[in-house]
């Protein structure tokens, strides 16, 4: 049984109302979209700016309701449970967004950040969670010494390793990563993807990866998803993507990507910078 089953799933937004209040136009943000994702898989959804790629990944964690469709997690319809089996269920469930800056609250400590799930799912007394989230920092490439520290006084690389931590603080099978890198230095890129797939290694994770970057899906991703227009347009291996597309759209997306990333001996790009999780770059010495 597949981890993740998606199908039939469609999602719209009023955009326009009449004189009356009635709903004049709509956005078909996703239209008709299934798929479905093994354990410890990276499925990466690609596509310009408006293809729906975002509204999914909400979709699949119950953030946004979708119209119509069904949505699997583990043998659980998420579409038909309650909000306190949900609750439940997020726990193995998680988001990465764009934003590291936005994602975390200011006034929270990295400590404070990281232990928060555990205060809100668990019954963990305030030492265990603390201990659980030195060891995640840790294990992200953040030293214990920024665990009093507060997001204005991290920079965007780091907030972005304290949100992986977050993420994994109650042992998730799934992470939705929501354009995870797309906000961060070309120079710390590399680090944070280097993080994602070596902690998708250790702890078995599946990712559905949500981005634009073709560049980096090739590096990071198992199959490849392409969306425009809210639909899905072609899914595949990342060597049948990436080397044999069959739809128009795909071969735009390829021929769009700037500079070419140098590739392994089996033709695979690989990713610049960084030596793994543990590194601590330059750019991410302490301020």
């Amino acid at each position: 049984m597949s981890l993740l089953e998606v199908s039939g799933v469609s999602k719209s937004f009023v955009t326009g109302r009449d004189l009356l209040g009635r709903p004049a136009r709509r956005h078909h943000a996703v239209q008709d979209v299934g798929f479905s994702m093994e354990k410890g898989e990276c499925l990466a959804v690609v596509g310009e700016s408006g293809a729906g790629k975002s509204t999914l990944g909400r979709i699949v964690l119950r953030l946004i309701r979708p119209d119509t469709g069904r949505i699997t997690f583990d043998g659980v319809d998420v579409l038909a449970i309650g909000s306190r089996e949900m609750r439940r269920l997020r726990q193995r469930m998680q988001m990465i967004f764009q934003d590291p800056y936005s994602s975390l609250d200011p006034r929270m400590s990295v400590a404070e950040a990281v232990a928060e799930p555990l205060l809100v799912h668990t019954d963990l007394d305030r030492a265990t969670r603390s201990r659980r989230a030195a060891e995640l920092l840790d294990r992200v490439g953040i030293g214990r010494r920024y665990l009093g520290r507060y997001p204005a006084e991290l920079s965007g690389g780091q907030l972005q390793r304290v949100a992986i931590a977050r993420a994994l603080t109650l042992n998730p099978s799934l992470i939705v990563c929501d354009e995870p890198v797309a906000a961060l230095d070309v120079s710390v890129r590399a680090q944070v993807l280097n993080l994602l797939r070596d902690l998708q290694e250790e702890l078995g994770l599946s990712y559905l990866f949500v981005s634009h970057d073709l560049a980096l899906v090739e590096v990071i991703a198992d199959r490849v998803m392409v969306m425009a227009g809210g639909r899905v347009v072609e899914q595949g291996g990342v060597q049948q993507i990436f080397h044999s597309p069959t739809h128009e759209y795909t071969t735009r997306l390829l021929s769009a990507i700037p500079v070419p990333m140098p590739r392994d001996a089996t033709g695979r790009r690989m990713i610049l910078g960084g030596s793994g999780p543990s590194a601590h770059p330059k750019e991410e010495a302490t301020p």
